[in-house]
């Protein structure tokens, strides 16, 4: 065995220069040099004894790690090299960039994080950039030439290097970074030019474990700790985290009814298909009137247009006329035409802060009854589940409970951490098929109701177990909008 305490030895760089690199050890091949990233489960030494394994030409390791993993180094017979260095990770992204011959800002990079609007903002960018555009994030990574279906909302280090490569010269990018993502170190070294932090609440607190850590993995973005600052951050001063973010570093705020942000919304007015409002901007005020319902939609296209403005020089003027022809995002509160007079939105709300903005939203145009069909994912924050039950008994006339990928729990266990935050009174079903809770929700609907299905909006698929079931809500609406006839029974 050799050990070469250098960040970045010859050796390593020679065989990146022929791609024979990884990070993941399931994925090692005979002669790659593999790079063992530190992670929050500290299994680096299953890891190598993989690498090792399956033929690896040679092993980089943190120097922290050296310690506990002495002894499979110690029994590695065939002499393998083994590099011990600073920053492993570092170091890999160094190895990868050169491998693929990825220049430093190759690409004008957007970074949106945030609990809520990072795929519409993301959407919005691709539309008002007067550049070609990918778009990596929940929906799928769109990459210009191809797409690519999402295994997750930000890919692995492996993989999100080459799809940069892949991206035409001169093109930009546009990339919705998780709190997962953020804290695994999955977009590490990304050169961003613009930072965009939409908003923060309580969400994936399974793995976080409280709203801190989950605010300290969004931090990164912003703080250096992904590998490299950003040229601009863009942050929401409505937002008591975006606050927390502008003390710290500064930056360009936006906000709604807020005169000390940069961006500033006033005047809202809100409409079926459309809103419209008034954006204060350096002493000027511009009339806006965007093609997407709620007032969360308008922070998302204030973060958009701060975005843009601030960091291309692009007429507000142009910007804003441009928008007007926005089409919206798949599964982001999209309608479905009907014969019934009925208002039916799909959407993605699968949180209590998501969940309550768009029902708000609705109120304020709602002519009649509010009908909504939503559950809770399995195997993921159960804090949540009264939260979502209390705010859509609140916020809508009727409610249909039901199942929302419950992976490996049942749709009963689920029921039972929901049912606490059912209000006294209110109008509530439990259904857990989540098909016929959807042609619940029609047979109940009647001339200038909305109904509104949420949780699950692009995908395709309810996943139970570890199986894959082909769903669409979509589907499920069209197929049924006009048999509904069973009476139903309402529990209260």
């Amino acid at each position: 065995m050799v050990v070469i305490r250098d960040d970045f030895g010859d050796e390593i760089l020679k065989q990146a220069s022929a791609g024979n690199i990884t990070c993941d050890s399931r994925r090692v091949q005979a002669g790659d040099i593999f790079f063992a990233l530190p992670g929050k489960s500290h299994r680096e030494n299953i890891y190598c004894r993989e690498a090792l394994d399956r033929g690896c030409n040679g092993i980089v390791v943190g120097e922290e790690s050296m310690e506990n993993l002495g002894e499979i180094f110690a029994n590695n017979m065939e002499d393998i090299p083994v590099w011990a260095t600073e920053n492993v990770r570092r170091a890999f992204v160094f190895a990868l960039k050169k491998s693929l011959n990825l220049s430093e800002n190759s690409h004008l990079t957007f970074a949106v994080t945030g609990t809520n609007g990072k795929t519409t903002i993301t959407y919005l960018l691709r539309h008002l950039l007067d550049i070609p555009t990918a778009v990596i994030g929940t929906v799928s990574y769109d990459l210009i030439e191809k797409i690519i279906p999402s295994v997750q909302t930000t890919p692995n280090l492996e993989d999100l290097y080459p799809m940069i490569a892949a991206l035409p010269e001169g093109a930009a990018l546009a990339i919705e970074l998780s709190s997962h993502a953020l804290d695994q170190g999955r977009a590490y070294g990304l050169d961003i030019d613009t930072a965009i932090f939409s908003n923060l609440t309580g969400d994936h607190l399974d793995y976080h474990g409280d709203c801190e850590h989950y605010f300290l993995a969004k931090r990164k973005l912003f703080s250096g700790e992904n590998g490299n600052m950003p040229k601009h951050s863009i942050l929401n001063l409505n937002d008591t985290y975006g606050q927390y973010l502008y003390g710290e570093w500064g930056g360009v705020t936006y906000g709604m009814e807020n005169v000390r942000a940069d961006y500033n919304a006033i005047n809202l007015q809100f409409f079926a298909n459309k809103t419209a409002f008034t954006l204060e901007h350096d002493g000027r005020n511009y009339s806006c009137e965007i093609p997407l319902i709620g007032a969360f939609n308008v922070e998302n296209v204030l973060a958009v247009l701060a975005a843009i403005h601030g960091s291309r020089g692009i007429a507000l003027e142009h910007l804003i006329e441009k928008i007007k022809t926005f089409t919206g995002v798949p599964g982001r509160l999209r309608g479905v035409e009907n014969n019934r007079g009925i208002t039916i939105l799909i959407d993605y709300a699968h949180t209590e802060d998501g969940l309550r903005k768009v029902l708000e939203s609705l109120q304020k145009i709602k002519k009649r009854k509010i009908i909504t069909v939503f559950g809770c994912g399995g195997d993921r924050d159960r804090t949540k589940r009264p939260g979502m039950m209390h705010i859509a008994c609140r916020l809508a006339d009727l409610v249909v409970a039901t199942s929302d990928n419950p992976r490996h729990e049942t749709v009963g266990a689920i029921f039972g951490d929901m049912r606490p935050g059912v209000i006294s009174g209110s109008c509530v079903i439990f259904e857990s098929d989540r098909a016929r809770a959807i042609e619940l929700a029609l047979e109940e609907a009647q001339k200038d109701d909305i109904v509104l299905v949420a949780g699950k909006g692009h995908q395709n698929y309810e996943q139970i177990g570890d199986e894959k079931i082909p769903f669409s809500d979509a589907d499920v609406i069209k197929k049924h909008l006009n048999t509904c006839e069973v009476k139903i029974t309402v529990e209260q």
